[in-house]
């Protein structure tokens, strides 16, 4: 039956298919859905891999469970960046036996990676980790340094969420140095990327934004609109952190008009809006952000969907919509304690104390905020550290008390370091 695929190299595979030779069939198919995902075609990508893995089959036996292992690991990437986490889990968990019985390091390496990833979509952090654990073992076993590279990446994306931001900024380094001799050039785009958030989250925006350029310039170089994508977005932010804001809210701008598919859209449409946010531009930063909830809710992705939805109860908040603002804290705060996301947790405690000073409630104010500030500094998100303890000022002020005031000076100075 003739392939819906129309490019030439799977003409060729269409021609192979029709023959005894299903090795190249299975050969072009694999290239061609290589290609495809490179330009982010993850559906034809996807495709192409199930139509190779019908003429596994007609391979020679002791070829065929690596070869079809192989395939199902090449479908795993395309998935996730559609979004179909719960697909992926289950799809390897499903392949465990037969990669035992293969006892392929390299295969079980690239393995534990994807199952890896997949997992922290999910907000499983624990079985993220130990599955990026036993990838590096695997891949140590076989000298595969492009894979040793990537679990440490994935440990370096998970730290954040974890409260392990030097860590991440250390694992991140890892992988940059593990990457740069495979001139795997996205991957090693990523890891920059994943560098600068870690730097962001403890509010070393410099080192940030450095890491952050690194990130895009490869993927300016190399053409690839996600990679351009997710860097000018982390940028955005950090300089709208920093009251650069028209900067911001255009490299934000910039990373949703790169954005290649619908979850990068999504978590596009959140920074931007969370840009908008940070210049008090309530009336642009409403809308962006619910556009972002509602489409992360379709995937799911609790992490950014938790952060997103906090974000909203504050644009709500400074639109004086105070029990609008009241629902959703408390819902932003039920996901990202689900997704065991600290971070997160940390500015739904202080959304929600912001929340109980704008509506009076001032005891209940301060009680929140200390658990965010507890958060931060457990952190050592120094800048989250510091905007806290304004807020508490706030309360204290309002309280009429110069004692709280000064007790806050004091945390500051000592959290700030020599």
């Amino acid at each position: 039956m003739r392939t819906a695929l129309t490019r030439p190299i799977d003409r060729l595979a269409y021609h192979y298919s029709r023959t005894e030779r299903a090795d190249k069939a299975v050969e072009y198919l694999r290239r061609f859905a290589k290609k495809a995902a490179q330009g982010h075609a993850h559906t034809e990508a996807i495709r192409a891999l199930q139509e190779a893995l019908a003429h596994v089959e007609r391979l020679p036996a002791q070829e065929r469970d690596s070869c079809l292992l192989d395939l199902i690991l090449r479908q795993a990437s395309p998935l996730i960046y559609l979004g179909r986490f719960q697909e992926v889990q289950e799809l390897l968990l499903r392949q465990q036996q037969r990669l035992e019985h293969l006892q392929d390091a390299s295969l079980a390496g690239h393995y534990y990676f994807l199952l890896g990833r997949a997992s922290l979509f999910l907000g499983d952090v624990e079985q993220a980790v130990q599955s990026a654990a036993r990838s590096i073992t695997e891949a140590t076993r076989c000298g595969d340094k492009a894979t040793m590279g990537k679990a440490y990446y994935l440990l370096a994306q998970e730290a954040p969420l974890s409260g392990r931001g030097r860590q991440g900024i250390e694992h991140g380094q890892q992988a940059v140095a593990l990457l740069e001799p495979t001139g795997q050039q996205w991957w090693i785009g990523q890891a920059h990327w994943v560098v600068g958030l870690n730097h962001a989250q403890m509010g070393e925006f410099e080192e940030a934004l450095q890491a952050e350029a690194r990130a895009y310039a490869i993927g300016e170089a190399t053409g690839d609109r996600q990679l351009q994508a997710s860097a000018a977005w982390a940028s955005g932010l950090i300089r709208a952190l920093i009251g650069d804001w028209e900067a911001g809210i255009e490299a934000c701008q910039r990373g949703l008009q790169h954005s290649p598919d619908p979850l990068s859209i999504a978590v596009a449409l959140g920074w931007l809006g969370h840009a908008y946010l940070e210049k008090g531009d309530f009336a642009h930063a409403i809308p962006l952000l619910q556009q972002s909830v509602q489409q992360l809710g379709q995937f799911p992705f609790a992490q950014f969907q938790g952060w997103f939805m906090i974000c909203l109860a504050e644009g709500h908040r400074l639109n004086g919509e105070i029990e609008k603002a009241l629902d959703l804290a408390n819902q932003g705060l039920a996901i990202t304690k689900g997704a065991k996301s600290l971070y997160g947790v940390g500015w739904s405690q202080r959304a929600l104390g912001r929340i109980a000073l704008a509506r009076g409630s001032l005891s209940e104010a301060e009680t929140y905020l200390h658990k965010a500030l507890q958060i931060f500094h457990s952190l050592q998100a120094r800048y989250d550290v510091g905007r806290t303890n304004l807020d508490l000022a706030a309360v204290a002020r309002a309280m009429g008390s110069r004692t709280p005031l000064r007790r806050i000076s004091e945390r500051r100075i000592a959290c700030s370091g020599p």
